[in-house]
């Protein structure tokens, strides 16, 4: 099914249906998000950027980055390590190779091979579904997992050897998915070992642009050990996880250099640095010029690892900016050749979330290349104005999250330790802090970050748990920010006007902003009154839309959650990660696509706590019942499985596939305690009338609750234990998604 008319039509769909649902009394209504999700980085992804080359001899503006507040830190600490989280991971307390699927063949892999890995199962009375997790696609001409043969009881399946080994030395973990006679999918995880019995190191390059003038020695190997470095004769040692050494002489730029880099299994690999071109020092290109995340690097791009670098900081400034660079002569013969093509592929290695537009002015005889990218808008961030007017916003909201004032304003927190780094907005302090830095930010930057950091002072304590942490987060967010409808219409109606005519995609806009429903702001019919008014072509109207416009609007990023209240799920996603990175918990964001009625672009997170992954969808995480908001943890702190139902993972150009596997999953409602010191997990009649009791104590009549799968009560018996508890009848308004049991009692 094609992604983007599935996001176009549901959209327009699930729309209407939302506007039916919520004029019924008392209807159950899926979250703030849920099946009207959600316009996210599908639309602003870097693989759409349109490429913009001059030919020789129109040389662009040259110089430095005008002076941005915050630039100033580098902070590279005494070690010289990596600033992101080295811990060791614990293996995941699973059991590999439960009842469900047994699995005969060996799960070690040598990647060395390069050969497909075939698996031999048996499943009892179940048949083979898929293998899921680390960039796994089972069906489609790029197929990572082949069947072989299957039958009810047993499978054979082959594994793509190319993909197993660009995969790292160590455990991987995967599901063996099969389903029942029922249709029901059962989730059985195995540990994949990986080995690599030609380990040996690799990308050894003699690194400059680490931390200028501080120079490295970096490299890549499977082997696990520990490595000796050997720069220009003087040994460095590496220990065994660590992918550089730094080299503590003085080092001449200017000059050639010797790297060899030894495994303790004797394997290893040497680089000779020879001296660049006298221009590229005599005209200053080897002098620090500007510093990005983390690091300092010169202006004399080497290969197109650093030809990235210098495009994202680029893109992430936020204005119309370039820069002067000196380029190796494999480059400039690349740039020759072909610039537009030289861009775009640099441009593919480098993730920025909203489209770019990249130019370059060169000439065929110098080396000196200027690199520009305009028109990104990533520091000029707007508000859409929404105003939630439909007759269920402004609701009461119950969940955790409760005001602690515990801690004092100012003191430290778990994010102050990390290594710190200049940000000059917003999108690169989410950057920053995604990445395992302290971002050092100015003016508004620093405002929205000092909004973050008050949350947790005000609602989290130290003495809590990872866990406590994140249920407070996951509470707040699901239960206080608004779902942002207006950016995601407008989202919609971009996507709508692809194939129009322009005249039929101007008549477009002017329907869609008469209709109240879509909630526009004045702010935004001015904006989109302008560009149907002004625009040439309906490509010009979609850029005037998209580009100069959608993809600054601040429900697309943590502002929408601080500054507004009312975000999409790529803003609320964003914020979850802010929260959880400030309290030390390792967290990412997730995109990809997700389902009720049909697939659409979604975003959410996953954390690392304990050893394990976990799922986490916020902006699935609220229902309301009549006249109240509750916050529902049925996508709190679950494993892939769960999620693999209705939440699609995307990564790279696949576009399928998940690069962690989430294994872990906490059971909140086991974890809730009842009166009778039972839980929130039903698996008899007395846990049932529990639970009904516990809810109905708290002067609630809104419920949730896991059923246990033998267990299989009916509405009629949540309505027995409510008469049984509160002596009057009740009709019950009811969601079963099987997994979890929302229900409202309503009083007859």
């Amino acid at each position: 099914m094609n992604p983007k008319q599935t996001k176009t039509t549901s959209k327009r769909v699930i729309a209407a249906i939302c506007a039916l649902v919520l004029a019924l009394t008392f209807a159950f209504i899926l979250t703030a998000c849920s099946a009207f999700t959600d316009a996210i980085k599908g639309l602003f992804s870097g693989e759409s950027a349109n490429v913009q080359t001059e030919q020789s001899g129109t040389q662009g503006q040259s110089g430095t980055p005008s002076s941005t507040t915050g630039d100033t830190g580098t902070g590279e600490d005494a070690s010289g390590e990596d600033p992101e989280d080295t811990s060791v991971v614990a293996d995941p307390p699973i059991e590999v190779g439960s009842t469900v699927v047994q699995i005969s063949s060996s799960l070690t892999y040598d990647k060395a091979s390069k050969t497909d890995m075939t698996l031999v199962a048996t499943h009892e009375n179940k048949s083979y579904y898929q293998v899921l997790g680390m960039g796994l696609i089972n069906d489609g001409p790029n197929a990572r997992v082949r069947v072989v043969s299957t039958s009810v009881g047993s499978s054979t399946v082959q594994l793509d050897g190319e993909h197993l080994s660009t995969l790292d030395a160590g455990s991987h973990y995967f599901y063996y998915c099969v389903s029942d006679s029922k249709g029901a999918v059962h989730y059985d995880p195995f540990r994949l070992t990986i080995v690599n019995s030609e380990a040996k190191p690799t990308d050894v390059k003699i690194d400059y642009d680490v931390d200028c003038p501080n120079v490295y020695v970096t490299f890549h190997c499977d082997c696990g050990g520990a490595h000796t470095v050997a720069f220009d004769g003087a040994n460095y040692a590496a220990a065994a996880g660590a992918t550089r050494a730094r080299i503590t002489k003085t080092v001449d730029p200017a000059a050639s250099h010797n790297a060899t880099v030894t495994c303790e299994s004797g394997k290893s690999t040497s680089v000779n640095k020879t001296s660049p071109d006298a221009a590229a020092y005599s005209g200053g290109y080897l002098n620090y010029l500007y510093s990005y995340m983390g690091h300092k690097a010169d202006g004399y791009i080497e290969d197109d690892d650093e030809a990235a670098d210098l495009l994202e900081y680029l893109a992430y400034d936020g204005t119309v900016l370039s820069k002067k660079v000196y380029v190796s002569s494999a480059i400039h013969s690349a740039i020759n050749a072909n610039a537009s093509a030289y861009l775009a592929s640099v441009q593919a290695n480098i993730t920025v979330p909203w489209s770019l537009h990249f130019g370059i002015s060169y000439s065929d005889v110098s080396r000196e290349v200027t690199f520009r990218v305009q028109d990104t808008n990533a520091g000029d961030v707007i508000s859409s104005g929404y105003a939630d007017d439909r007759s269920d916003s402004d609701l009461a909201v119950v969940n955790h999250c409760v005001a602690k004032n515990v801690r004092e304003k100012g003191s430290e927190l778990a994010i102050d330790n990390k290594k710190s780094v200049g940000v000059r907005n917003v999108k690169e302090l989410l950057l920053a802090v995604e990445k395992g830095y302290r971002p050092i930010a100015a003016e508004e930057t620093l405002a929205l970050y000092n909004k973050a950091r008050d949350f947790c002072y005000t609602y989290l304590t130290d003495d809590m748990t990872d866990v406590q942490k994140l249920h407070v987060i996951y509470d707040y967010l699901a239960g206080n920010v608004d779902y942002d409808y207006s950016a995601l219409n407008l989202y919609s109606l971009i996507a709508e006007l692809e194939d129009m005519s322009l005249s039929a995609a101007q008549d477009m806009i002017t329907a869609d902003m008469a209709n109240d429903a879509n909630g526009y702001s004045e702010s935004m019919k001015a904006v989109m009154t302008s560009a149907r008014d002004t625009a040439t072509s309906t490509s010009d109207l979609i850029s005037k839309l998209k580009d100069n416009y959608l993809q600054r609007l601040s429900a697309f990023s943590a502002e929408g959650v601080f500054n507004d209240g009312a975000a999409v799920c790529e803003g609320i996603s964003y914020a979850f990660m802010l929260l959880a990175r400030i309290e030390g918990i390792e967290c990412y964001q997730i995109t990809g696509y997700a389902t009720q009625s049909g697939w659409v672009s979604h975003a959410w997170n996953k954390v690392h706590v304990n050893g394990n992954w976990y799922c986490i969808d916020a902006t699935w995480g609220n229902i309301h019942f009549s006249d109240t908001k509750y916050v529902t943890h049925r996508f709190f702190m679950v494993d892939e499985a769960t999620f693999d139902a209705d939440h699609k993972e995307m990564i790279g150009k696949l576009g399928a596939g998940v690069k962690t596997l989430a294994i872990g999953d906490v059971e909140y409602y086991k974890s809730v305690e009842t009166a009778t010191g039972q839980s929130l997990y039903i698996a008899n009649n007395a846990d049932l009338k529990a639970a009904v009791a516990y809810f109905l104590a708290g002067e609630s009549n809104y419920l949730e609750v896991l059923i246990d799968p033998a267990y299989k009560p009916d509405s009629g018996d949540f309505i027995l234990a409510y008469k049984q508890i509160k002596g009057t009848n009740c009709s019950l308004n009811y969601n079963n998604e099987g997994r979890v049991f929302i229900a409202f009692f309503a009083e007859s």
